[in-house]
């Protein structure tokens, strides 16, 4: 029953949508959307060009809601669109390619619904969480015991460098007492 609920709950986020919102992926040409407290949203169709985009996301694990007011225009069909922009340098010329928004400044780990709104139409809404990330003060980096190995070589390179020492001694004691 509850399967069927959020398949037609799905349905019927789809069929209002006026256009579709999705995470941007390797075959936009980034390496991920998800990161730990951000995601990389696709744009609005250039179809909406120069109208203020609005975005809408609720972060469904605290239920707090946030509206980002006229956060950018949606570009001119003829270029490629805006925000999140990579470069590409040739010998010849540069390349510039706008690929999507960041939303920014998110709770790590936590699942969001996002939606664009654009004038009087709104995207579908986009349920993505971030990446559930370890924090690097609590990552254990010290080495709890040596094992072997590492005693044998120490022991061995430790030996070394005192025979080393010795017969280097000897070979200047030996020159000066040469003389």
């Amino acid at each position: 029953m509850r399967t069927m609920f959020i398949f037609f709950g799905m349905l019927f986020t789809l069929s209002n949508a006026e256009f579709q919102v999705s995470l941007l992926k390797e075959s936009d040409g980034v390496v991920t959307g998800r990161f730990a407290d951000s995601l990389l949203l696709s744009l609005p169709p250039c179809a909406l060009a120069t109208q203020s985009v609005t975005l809408e996301y609720n972060n469904t694990d605290t239920n707090e809601s946030k509206t980002l007011v006229n956060i950018f225009k949606v570009l001119p069909c003829r270029f490629r669109r805006d925000i999140i922009s990579t470069i590409e340098n040739n010998a010849q010329f540069t390349t510039s390619r706008n690929l999507g928004y960041q939303v920014t400044n998110l709770t790590t780990g936590s699942t969001y619904r996002l939606q664009y709104v654009v004038g009087a139409e709104k995207s579908n809404i986009l349920e993505v969480s971030t990446r559930q990330v370890k924090d690097h003060n609590q990552i254990d980096s010290g080495l709890p015991a040596r094992s072997g190995a590492m005693v044998v070589i120490t022991v061995i390179l430790s030996v070394s460098m005192f025979i080393l020492l010795v017969a280097l001694i000897v070979t200047v004691a030996h020159s000066l007492g040469g003389d």
